[in-house]
């Protein structure tokens, strides 16, 4: 069996042997190299460099049953990179749970150091992918690019996360056309079918319908969009909450806070108002301090997530209690990313029509183009 022909799926977290001639003298410390034939490897995937093969120890395959020395020296690893054993043929072995019960550690601490997050993992499994794959750096897929009045250009692009509609990924190199983004950039990118049967992975560039302040003003164009999106839980309907949320000012449901000194002046009042409370009716205080303004914070069984509304009546009762603050949801990203807890991500009037915006896609956000007309403020 060879990589080149089977690729990386028969090798991934398992042990093959290789003729011990195909990786030089990487292992002439071991203590059996000069009499061994082969070394016992286990498969694993590097996100940035690629697959790779740790050397484990070598072996002797000549009598049919593969013979494993269990040599190799102490505080020395080996890594190989698949590229060196891309033409090499290989034994892969069956024997499982011995071989893994006697190389737990080092398989711990591959798993450790190298396993991505779950999203990572299981675009692995996706065997449509395959087509499109780096045959050596799995996790980078050449993706279509189209623009109107470009050429469609192809750009590698490295997974990074899953949604339920799209691919995550972040753009390796720099298109030769102006497509509106760059190499490192975050784009989402869709698999789709070809009249022959092949697959191909697709970003589309092209910018939606224009709109103006004055469409997004009192929130209902969001409002509708999520509405649209979740009777139809499409691509196309989904972007288009993106592209809007790009452009939108929101209203966030803030905790005032005062300072000490503020707070204690507020207390006197109290004081000397005495059980007379009527009488501090059309009172005005001044803040001699800053005052903070706490973003409040929903959670969801584990999961804790950034509200924010379409418009200051879409809180309802809920906004009863808090200040409400307007702004840019390109600032409310901000504000999440720095946010002291672990959010899952940013949710869109939680109490009326939801949609959730994970953290994964807040680049996505951010670097989208603006479908603005009249991009200055009043």
């Amino acid at each position: 069996m060879k990589y080149s022909a089977k690729g990386f799926r028969p090798f991934y977290h398992q042990f093959a042997l290789f003729p011990i001639d195909a990786i030089g003298n990487t292992v002439k410390d071991f203590e059996h190299s000069h009499e061994a034939d082969s070394v016992l490897t286990y498969g694993y995937v590097d996100h940035e460099t690629g697959f790779r093969f740790e050397v484990l120890s070598t072996a002797s395959s000549q009598n049919g049953t593969p013979q494993i020395f269990n040599d190799r020296p102490e505080g020395i690893r080996v890594f190989i990179k698949a590229e060196v054993l891309n033409d090499t043929d290989a034994i892969v072995l069956e024997n499982r749970d011995e071989l893994c019960a006697a190389n737990k550690e080092t398989i711990d601490s591959i798993i450790d150091g190298y396993e991505c997050d779950e999203e990572i993992m299981n675009s692995r499994t996706m065997e449509f992918l395959d087509e499109s794959r780096d045959p050596i750096c799995i996790d980078d897929v050449q993706v279509l690019l189209y623009k109107e009045g470009n050429q469609t250009e192809a750009c590698w692009v490295r997974i990074s996360g899953l949604q339920e509609h799209f691919i995550v990924g972040e753009m390796l190199n720099e298109p030769y056309q102006d497509f509106g983004y760059h190499i490192g950039d975050t784009i989402g990118f869709f698999v789709q079918k070809t009249d022959d049967d092949r697959i191909i992975c697709v970003c589309d560039m092209n910018p939606t319908a224009k709109i103006t302040r004055e469409d997004l003003k009192d929130g209902l164009m969001l409002k509708e969009a999520i509405g649209r999106f979740n009777n139809e839980r499409n691509e196309e309907n989904f972007f288009n909450i993106l592209e809007l949320l790009r452009d939108s000012d929101v209203w966030v449901p803030c905790t005032c806070v005062l300072s000490e000194n503020d707070q204690t002046a507020i207390e006197k009042m109290v004081d000397e108002a005495g059980d007379d409370l009527s009488s501090m009716k059309g009172m005005e205080f001044s803040n001699k301090d800053q005052i903070r303004m706490i973003p409040d914070i929903l959670q969801n069984g584990d999961d804790f997530f950034f509200p924010v509304f379409s418009s200051d009546e879409e809180m309802g009762e809920y906004g009863d209690g808090f200040s409400k603050i307007e702004t840019e949801f390109l600032h409310a990203i901000n504000l999440a990313r720095n946010n002291e807890k672990e959010l899952k991500g940013i949710v869109i009037n939680a109490f009326t029509e939801p949609f959730v915006l994970d953290k994964e896609l807040f680049d996505i956000v951010e670097k989208m183009k603006t479908r603005l007309t009249d991009t200055t403020r009043n």
